[in-house]
């Protein structure tokens, strides 16, 4: 019965008995490959002329990395599908044996060759022997012929002396022939360690009452391919926007190269099970505890600079990823579960592993800048920015290269994991603006009063801008907190700061003009029982 096929057939493939010989081979081509960020889907297209009656069409030279569960097909005409099957084939399992089965022989005939030359050898020790033997003879007669023993003697020095030289040429044959047959041997147990290339082929039966002309799609999920997300944050100044660019780091090693496909990237990951989690009984129960007190110092989603400030050149450009590589055109489509960058321009992965570049989104973003310290851990001042709604432009979390004023200022990353609208770059050191913290001893102290004692702590921090601009900055340190009733922290001086009671944390915004100069005084005493030890800082 013949009918209309247009539809996706996915079956469960098992492996073909049917040899290459008995069906048409059809020469397929990867037309579009949609890229996940673990896997991809690669689809295949060919024009097939399909004969009347029943016939197998073999599509050959397919990745043998594939999902077979993934395999679907696609395909339009007055025919019907019988049966799809696939078998996997080694390419290059015949080519191995005859190259082994030829350095097997070229090993074989070394092997000769040095026996023939250790017989030479042994030739000659014989010789060299009975020489010496003769020697020994005529050195036990009595009344010598000494014109007769001189030139017994003159032949026997010259006898020896072309033995030592064969002798020589000899071992020097042997060693050339023992290094040919090593390397012979080399090459045998590369072959052997090396893996037979392999292909998938998958055979297609078709049925047909009058000969078709039809398209077929294939397509096929393949494991070892992917991509990753990286990230050029520029900043010209402090009165510009920041102009993030949003980069693919694709990458595959399906065995079967990708040439000026229509390539996809999607944020979506087949390899992550799909079934919805359940929530059991959370049952509680008593455990001991330990309290521990810390200064937190950089927010879940705030990024820190890794790297020094260089000037930007070519070279260096050249070794930081994406830095030279033009945008291509891409569509940006949001599906219902994920996100999917479409590249107008044809693409070509090979089968390498290596990384490829493509830019899949350039924004520029409004930001607030803002210099920082906290003294007490470190005197440099940091220069960050705030990017507000940053989150609607679908970045995943990935690695940054960070530029500020033309100067690559080092490495960092972009947590996308948080639920907070604004996204805080640090944009690296700015030593113009110089911070100081010293302990005023002359007004520190210890009391003992009654049961207690008393310590006074007095800091004094100073800070000069030595830019020619303005600039505004956040300073932050602390007091210490009690967690002890029999411990007493009483805060004397913050010049004006804002105090945050459950932390210590003590925050300055502060405006300096050019050349400005600032003194922040920080002043506290902690109370506590004199048979106590303290550590106050």
């Amino acid at each position: 019965m013949l009918k209309k096929l247009t539809l996706i057939i996915c079956l469960s493939i098992f492996t073909a008995s049917v040899k290459a010989d008995d069906g048409q081979k059809v020469e397929s081509k990867v037309q579009k490959v949609t890229v996940f960020l673990n896997g991809a889907q690669v689809t295949r297209t060919a024009t097939v002329n399909v004969a009347v009656g029943t016939s197998t069409l073999i599509f050959d030279n397919i990745s043998s990395d594939i999902d077979e569960q993934s395999l679907q097909l696609n395909a339009s005409g007055e025919f019907t599908i019988l049966s799809i099957k696939n078998e996997l084939v080694y390419l290059n399992k015949q080519d191995k044996e005859n190259e082994l089965s030829a350095l097997q022989a070229l090993q074989k005939g070394v092997r000769a060759k040095i026996e023939f030359q250790n017989a030479l050898l042994a030739i000659n020790k014989q010789e060299e022997e009975m020489l010496m033997k003769n020697q020994m003879i005529a050195g036990q007669n009595s009344s010598p012929d000494i014109v007769k023993l001189r030139l017994a003697l003159n032949f026997q020095t010259e006898r020896l002396t072309e033995i030592k030289k064969r002798t020589i040429a000899i071992n020097e044959q042997i060693a050339a022939l023992v290094s040919e047959f090593e390397k012979y041997e080399q090459q045998i147990e590369k072959i052997n360690a090396g893996n037979n290339k392999t292909v998938t082929n998958v055979f297609v039966t078709v049925s047909s009452n009058a000969p078709v002309v039809s398209t077929f799609t294939l397509s096929y999920l393949v494991r070892n391919a992917g991509w990753y997300p990286s990230y050029d944050v520029y900043a010209k100044n402090i009165s510009s926007p920041i102009s993030i660019a949003y980069k693919a780091n694709v990458r595959q090693r399906s065995g079967e190269d990708w040439r000026n496909v229509k390539l996809k990237l999607s944020t979506g990951n087949p390899s992550v099970s799909g079934i919805k989690p359940v929530l059991n009984p959370y049952y509680l129960g008593l455990t001991k505890v330990e309290d521990r007190v810390g200064y937190q110092t950089t927010q879940l989603n705030e990024v820190v600079v890794v790297g020094y400030g260089v000037n930007m050149n070519k070279a260096l450009a050249d070794r930081i990823p994406g830095l030279n590589t033009s945008p291509l055109a891409v569509q940006q489509i949001e599906n219902q579960t994920n996100v999917e960058f479409s590249i107008d321009a044809p693409f070509s992965v090979p089968t390498d592993g290596k990384q490829y570049l493509v830019e899949v989104n350039r924004v520029e973003l409004p930001a607030t800048y803002q210099y920082y310290t906290a003294p007490k851990l470190s005197t440099d001042v940091f220069l960050t920015a705030s990017l507000t709604n940053w989150n609607k432009y679908n970045f995943l979390s990935g690695e940054a290269n960070l530029l500020f004023e033309g100067t690559f200022i080092g490495k960092s990353s972009i947590n996308t994991r948080v639920s907070t609208d604004t996204l805080n770059l640090s944009l690296g050191v700015d030593k113009n603006i110089v911070v100081t913290r010293t302990l005023q001893k002359e007004l520190t102290e210890k009391q003992s009063l009654g049961a207690n004692k008393k310590e006074t702590k007095n800091w004094l921090i100073n800070i000069k801008n030595r830019k020619n601009q303005k600039v505004n900055l956040l300073v932050e340190d602390q007091v210490p907190v009690s967690q002890n009733s029999g411990i007493e922290v009483d805060t004397q001086d913050l010049s004006a700061g804002t105090l945050d009671k459950t932390t210590g944390k003590i925050s300055w915004n502060l405006t300096l003009n050019s050349q400005a100069e600032k003194k922040l005084e920080l002043k506290y005493q902690v109370k506590y029982p004199k048979n106590q030890q303290v550590i106050v800082q």
